[in-house]
């Protein structure tokens, strides 16, 4: 999951542009809600508990709402069978996100093309350049693959939505989704373009159309 800055919020007096801290709880809401396909749940005796782990934070206000929210899934799904719980647990002592940040980092390094930047005077990537670099080629080969396996499919780009093959409930049954976040309303920042950025893959400049 994550949003392209390319795509600019338009914003309006009836729907102004939230907080960056109230947008990651929208976002959040939204990714549970649909990423992974719990409308297509199979259906079992007792029923189903969905639980969801995410980094802690420091905003009671916004956890509480998020929990209240998630909580309320099943009726919203039409789902009442399943019952959604969210937690949150330190990041840093728990090897599943930590994975999860190695993951997001690589595909976040790579598509911002780090490896090609250079400050000045410096020839050359630099020692964590390479190994970064390697990481990130290594993880989207594996994603790659994987998606190969799962979906058939001979493309793979992990900055873009990937499709449903036509099966809504391909959600829940794919082993590999990635979603990318579009406002409702929006204006395209072409500056975000690589043909826009400076050789190293730096952003220079604004360019709205």
């Amino acid at each position: 999951m994550f949003l392209d800055r390319a795509f600019v919020w338009l914003s309006s007096q009836s729907d102004p542009v939230p907080s960056e801290l109230d947008t990651q709880f929208k976002l959040y809401y939204q990714y549970i809600k649909h990423a992974f396909g719990l409308s297509y749940l199979p259906k079992h005796v007792g029923g189903s508990l969905v639980l969801v782990r995410l980094d802690n934070h420091s905003s009671q206000a916004h956890k509480a709402q998020l929990i209240e929210f998630a909580e309320a899934l099943p009726a919203v799904l039409k789902r009442n069978d399943i019952k959604v719980q969210v937690t949150f647990i330190n990041s840093a002592k728990s090897p599943r996100l930590q994975i999860c940040d190695v993951l997001m980092g690589a595909a976040g390094s790579h598509g911002n093309k780090m490896h090609i930047k250079r400050q000045p005077g410096q020839r050359g990537m630099k020692q964590k350049q390479a190994l970064r670099n390697q990481l990130c080629v290594y993880i989207y080969e594996a994603l790659k693959n994987l998606d190969r396996i799962e979906r058939g499919s001979g493309a793979f780009n992990w900055f873009e939505t990937t499709g449903h093959n036509e099966n809504l409930d391909n959600r829940y049954h794919h082993a590999l989704r990635i979603w990318k976040f579009k406002p409702k309303d929006y204006l395209v920042d072409r500056g975000w373009q690589n043909d826009h950025l400076d050789r190293y893959g730096n952003y220079i400049a604004p360019d709205i159309a």
